[in-house]
């Protein structure tokens, strides 16, 4: 009797171990849902660092590598032609720019000699730090930009008055150092196993 006691109680706890782990489990599941719906609901806040350059904030993304695949098929085809393993990536980021300014060239005639006889033509060029614009009627127009975007990924503690604590959220900022581009679009996805 002794021995099926025994051998009932170790099925009993072996059970009860496996029900805790799946609850555990199930409970960082409904976490990181919850974490990912938060973060599709929050826009990103687009803001102006104090020295007048665009950056933005946005919220992570905890995704599996099977949901990276079926909702960003596009990176993974990215990461494999970059010839890196997809087991080995631990996130990934994207962040689209768009460049407006307004030049003001500098227009020049150029002289040319067609079958022996001179002909002129307008040239433009303009070129500062970030932007480069230069061509002619005849010839191809070269625009160029410039750009280096930082980013930064860090944790948004809890606050209760003026205590800090834990880990609320993981952030992503990014800012464009070229301050005639504008940060139009931002994305932090880190990979969960």
């Amino acid at each position: 009797m002794n021995k099926y006691l025994m051998i009932f109680c170790t099925a009993l706890i072996i059970a009860l171990a496996v029900s805790v782990k799946s609850c555990i489990n199930h409970a960082a599941e409904k976490n990181r849902y919850k974490g990912n719906q938060s973060a599709l609901m929050k826009k990103a806040r687009i803001y102006q660092t104090s020295d007048s350059l665009n950056a933005i904030s946005v919220e992570r993304l905890l995704l599996t590598k099977q949901e990276l695949e079926q909702e960003r098929g596009y990176l993974m085809t990215t990461i494999k032609l970059l010839g890196i393993k997809p087991g080995r990536i631990q996130s990934t980021s994207t962040t689209a720019t768009q460049t407006k300014y307004n030049i003001k060239p500098i227009i020049r005639d150029s002289i040319i000699y067609r079958d022996k006889n001179p002909d002129t033509i307008r040239c433009v060029n303009y070129q500062d730090k970030w932007l480069t614009f230069a061509g002619c009627r005849d010839t191809p127009l070269l625009i160029e930009s410039r750009d280096t975007i930082v980013q930064v990924v860090h944790r948004v503690p809890y606050r209760f008055w003026f205590i800090r604590f834990g880990t609320k959220a993981i952030r992503q900022e990014a800012e464009t150092r070229n301050p005639h581009s504008k940060i139009t679009f931002s994305e932090y996805i880190e990979l969960t196993k």
